[in-house]
């Protein structure tokens, strides 16, 4: 310690604030500025992924990039269309497209879902079979989560979230996040698991464990603080005032570094209101209860995000080519039949239009809840950047060319919302539109994701 004290700013560069600050942004001692506000909220990403694609005529806005209407099968989101994108004219690249109807390494059904994040086609080989001999197998790449995962390291208990509602499969068209080629992620289904996970582990407070592994580390890590601070508050003795005023500054700095893993360990920046939802016993094998499951999940993934658990993650509605039912609805059919016929009246066309019409009322949902929790000067969907995607575009041709794709939230304010983009007149690759969800969730330096059939660089004009 002595030595130290010799080398003020030796001591205070190599040793205390490496020490003090490990695993956050080191910066310097003196004449530095912190890189970040104290107040600064960090930003999520949300994939919600629902199954069969859509109608083009009753999906897409009427109207210019900023004053536009909303069709018949989005107009639940009504309530939060100024913090909406939607993005028109974006296809799969050419690795996914892959041939006419049926293609080759899986259906369209498959090659989107394991193409959704990932910009990279099915890998051969596999055992997965759609449409006759068309067979494939998992995914090829990482998919756009796990790559920020990995990427930005989030300070969260966990770095990326899977969460499910009756997926029940357990195959490509079942799989939207990879850690890898072959290396799918499955979801969570059950939502007192997932409680369970989230909310039901020992927290780091003294006295609050009767864990004594915990308590030492609890000690441990007051320790650390007290002892940094200490010797903050003898180096501020022998230097000017301006430094002085610096060191001050660091001291009120690592309080709040301290507070914050004291509070939530692992869990960096929790919103207002925090708190864990209240479930009820769910039956996973009864389509009745879809609904039911469904909302426990999307409560269960605001929460999360809420009290920073992840920030990152995805919802997966079913399985792409999904044969769900919707007795509660009041229609027979399974969705995926329903989703292929080429009628445009009758009771498979409207039952179809109501089936979509309840997914942006799930979506729409989901946002509410977001938008419920405030968060400095906005809420939690204003510093969350949610996309709304699913595995075709329209149904009864299997599309890969024009997805239906839909963000809501700013990121933070990178994305300037209420708006309508459409690329058709010069399509888009899916590959720029995972670049964009980089940019915008703190990797603007990735210029290239997914396949190399696939154009590169962001969207022009999405993240600003």
């Amino acid at each position: 310690m002595s030595r130290a004290l010799h080398h003020p700013l030796r001591f205070t560069r190599r040793n205390l604030l490496r020490g003090a600050l490990a695993g956050t942004a080191a910066w310097p001692l003196l004449n530095a500025r912190r890189a970040e506000g104290q107040d600064a909220k960090p930003t999520r990403l949300v994939v919600i992924a629902t199954p069969n694609g859509t109608r083009n005529a009753l999906f897409w806005p009427s109207g210019t990039e900023t004053s536009f209407t909303l069709n018949t099968l989005t107009k639940p989101l009504a309530a939060h269309q100024q913090k909406l994108v939607f993005l028109k004219g974006i296809r799969l690249n050419d690795s996914l497209q892959n041939g006419a109807l049926g293609g080759t390494l899986g259906s369209e059904h498959a090659r989107g879902t394991g193409g959704m994040l990932t910009a990279r086609p099915l890998n051969a080989g596999g055992e997965f079979k759609s449409f006759g001999n068309t067979t494939s197998g998992w995914g090829s790449g990482q998919s756009i989560d796990q790559y920020l995962a990995e990427k930005l390291a989030p300070p969260t208990p966990f770095k990326s979230l899977q969460l499910g509602v009756h997926v029940r499969d357990t195959e490509v068209r079942a799989r939207i996040s990879y850690a890898g080629s072959n290396r799918p992620m499955p979801p969570r289904e059950d939502p007192a698991d997932v409680f369970k996970a989230l909310f039901s582990a020992p927290t780091l407070t003294p006295g609050g464990t009767t864990d004594p592994a915990l308590e030492r580390l609890w000690a441990q890590r007051k320790s650390v603080f007290d002892l940094t601070q200490g010797e903050l508050a003898r180096v501020s003795q022998i230097v000017g005032a301006e430094d002085r005023q610096k060191l001050d500054a660091h001291v009120t700095a690592l309080r709040s570094v301290e507070q914050r893993l004291v509070a939530t360990p692992g869990a960096g920046q929790p919103s207002a209101q925090c708190s864990p939802p209240t479930l009820s016993a769910v039956n996973l094998s009864v389509d009745e209860q879809y609904l039911e499951t469904g909302r426990q999940q999307m409560e269960l993934a605001a929460a999360a995000l809420a009290c920073d658990q992840t920030r990152l993650l995805t919802l997966q509605w079913s399985y792409s080519e999904s044969e769900h039912l919707f007795p509660f609805l009041g229609y027979t059919g399974n969705h995926h039949v329903i989703s292929h016929d080429f009628s445009s009246s009758g009771a498979n066309y409207q039952a179809y239009n109501g089936i979509q019409t309840w997914y942006a009322e799930q979506v729409a949902y989901f946002l509410t809840k977001l938008d419920s929790y405030p968060e400095g000067d906005g809420t939690l969907l204003d510093n969350t950047l949610v996309l709304w995607a699913t595995e075709i575009g329209e149904s009864t041709q299997h599309d890969l060319t024009l997805m239906p794709y839909v963000l809501a939230g700013s990121a933070g304010g990178k994305i300037a919302t209420g708006r309508y983009l459409d690329f058709s007149q010069n399509r888009r690759d899916n590959n720029q539109l995972l670049v964009s969800i980089a940019h915008a969730l703190g990797a603007p330096e990735l210029q290239s994701f997914g396949d190399a059939s696939g154009a590169t660089g962001a969207l022009p004009g999405l993240v600003g």
